[in-house]
């Protein structure tokens, strides 16, 4: 591990108390961890070929034969709801 030692303006810390300020720190160095990681999974994915991928297009299948039940109004809804306004 790497030890930083930063100057801030004593006003800072007084505003918004040590605490606080060692929080958003450790938040500012989370959140770059995570957009370094981010940045390489965008890199691998300009190697992935989804279109042409076997795999990918039968898991995808599966997943909407078994999801769209979700997503579909089915025929009996349909035409229960057109004899309500004849």
């Amino acid at each position: 591990m790497v030890e930083f030692k930063i100057q801030l303006d004593e006003s800072v810390v007084q505003t918004f108390g040590y605490k606080q300020v060692e929080s958003y720190l450790q938040d500012f160095v989370k959140k770059m961890l995570l957009k370094a990681a981010a940045q390489d999974v965008l890199e691998d994915l300009k190697t992935i070929d989804l279109q042409n991928d076997k795999e990918w297009q039968a898991a995808r299948h599966l997943a909407w034969q078994q999801e769209k039940h979700k997503y579909l109004i089915t025929k009996i809804l349909s035409t229960k709801s057109s004899s309500f306004n004849d």
